[in-house]
C-alpha cells in the first residue's frame, strides 16, 4: 500500500495541486482583509473558507487526481496494477493528505493574521476549527472522485459548491443540521462563534452548544469509511 501512495505522490509532483493547497488559504485571508477590514479578518476568512473556498479546493484536488488517468481511460494502468482497490485507496489517501495540509496551512495563516491585526479566535479554537473541517469534509473526497470518474471534473466542482454552499447555509441552523453537507458549517458555530451567513453569534445563542461536535464527527468519519469501501468496489469493476 505504501508503494501505491508513493506512486500517487510522484504523479502529483509539480502539479497545480501542490500550489493550490497554500495559494487559496492566502487568497481567502487577503480578500477578507480587503473587504471586511482588520477587525474581522479571522471570522470572515473562516466563513468564506468553509462554505466556498475549501469545498472548491479539495474538490478540485480530488477531481484532478482522477482527471489525468481518466483522460487516457486508464490505458495500460490496469494491466500492471495488481490490486485496483489499493490503487483507489491510495488516491483517496493522497486527497485526504492534501486536505489535511491545506486545513493546517489555513490555521497557520489565520493565526498569524490574528497576531498582526485583531485576534477574534483563540489559537486553540482556531486549530480545533481547522481539524474539525478536515474531519467533517474528508468523506466528500471519495464521493467526488467517483463523480469525476463517472462524469467529469466540472460536474464534481459544481455539485460540491452547490451542496456545500446552499445546503450548509439552509440546514446548519435547523434541527436537521446532521445532513452531512451541513455538518462543517454547524460545528463552526460553537467553535468560532460565526453563523453560516457570516454574522457573529452571541454566547447565549442556542447554536453555540458544543453538543453537536461529537455526533458530527462520528457521522462524517463513519461516512468516510463507508464511502471508501463502496467507491473502491465500484472502481474495482472499472474497465479500460
Amino acid at each position: 500500500m505504501v508503494n501505491y501512495i508513493k506512486a500517487e505522490f510522484l504523479k502529483q509532483k509539480n502539479s497545480f495541486n501542490q500550489k493550490i493547497i497554500w495559494l487559496v488559504p492566502m487568497v481567502v485571508v487577503i480578500i477578507s482583509f480587503l473587504l471586511m477590514g482588520a477587525g474581522y479578518v479571522q471570522t470572515a476568512s473562516y466563513n468564506w473558507w468553509n462554505v466556498l473556498f475549501l469545498p472548491f479546493t479539495f474538490t478540485y484536488i480530488s477531481a484532478s487526481i482522477m482527471k489525468k488517468e481518466k483522460k487516457y481511460n486508464y490505458h495500460g494502468l490496469f494491466g500492471i496494477v495488481q490490486n485496483k482497490k489499493k490503487l483507489w485507496y491510495a488516491k483517496i489517501a493522497i486527497g485526504t493528505i492534501y486536505l489535511l495540509v491545506t486545513c493546517l496551512l489555513f490555521f497557520v495563516i489565520t493565526m498569524f493574521a490574528g497576531f498582526i491585526f485583531v485576534k477574534q479566535i483563540t489559537v486553540v479554537n482556531n486549530l480545533l476549527a481547522s481539524l474539525l473541517l478536515f474531519l467533517t469534509f474528508a468523506w466528500q473526497i471519495p464521493l467526488f472522485m467517483l463523480i469525476t470518474l463517472k462524469l467529469n471534473m466540472f460536474v464534481s466542482i459544481l455539485i460540491s459548491l452547490v451542496c456545500n454552499l446552499m445546503i450548509a447555509c439552509i440546514c446548519a441552523v435547523e434541527s436537521y443540521w446532521w445532513v452531512p453537507f451541513s455538518i462543517p458549517a454547524r460545528l463552526m458555530c460553537p467553535v468560532i462563534k460565526v453563523l453560516p451567513n457570516g454574522l457573529l453569534m452571541s454566547n447565549d445563542n442556542p447554536l453555540s452548544s458544543n453538543q453537536v461536535i461529537i455526533p458530527g464527527i462520528l457521522i462524517t468519519v463513519v461516512l468516510y469509511v463507508v464511502l471508501n469501501i463502496i467507491t473502491a468496489k465500484i472502481f474495482e469493476k472499472q474497465e479500460m
